[in-house]
């Protein structure tokens, strides 16, 4: 894939705040889906996610303004994408990546480029890289 294509999937996930596969997956499956009643749980088994990993990422989206929720009853809350007026730059990211990732090479480049996020963001946690005894 292009190095511009590269570089426009690494300026969108940073527009966006995305930093892990799983919160791409969770966004887009709101984004796909349209307001869903239904819980994390359901939503884990959907994606083939554990339900902690869609819970977290539901948190994080929700912080970040890109998904809204209601109150939870019985276990259940209702989950919808916000829509930002045309123009704004999430949206515009959001678009963007959707069209990236219907193809298979866009796909790859999003999660290698968000796998290798969290690689090296869990060597600097580390300390670096470190060898086995």
């Amino acid at each position: 894939m292009e190095s511009r294509t590269a570089d426009a999937v690494v300026k969108h996930l940073s527009t966006l705040g995305i930093a892990h596969i799983g919160e791409w997956d969770v966004l887009a499956f709101i984004h796909n889906h349209g307001p869903s009643l239904v819980s994390a749980e359901k939503i884990a088994g959907l994606l083939g996610y554990d339900k902690a990993v869609v819970g977290s990422s539901l948190d994080t989206l929700t912080s970040k303004g890109l998904v809204q929720r209601s109150r939870s009853s019985r276990g259940v809350r209702l989950y919808r994408f916000v829509s930002a007026p045309p123009g704004d730059p999430l949206q515009l990211a959001l678009g963007e990546l959707l069209k990236v990732a219907d193809e298979r090479r866009g796909r790859l480049l999003l999660v290698n480029h968000l796998r290798q996020k969290a690689a090296n963001k869990d060597l600097r946690r580390r300390g670096g890289l470190h060898l086995a005894r």
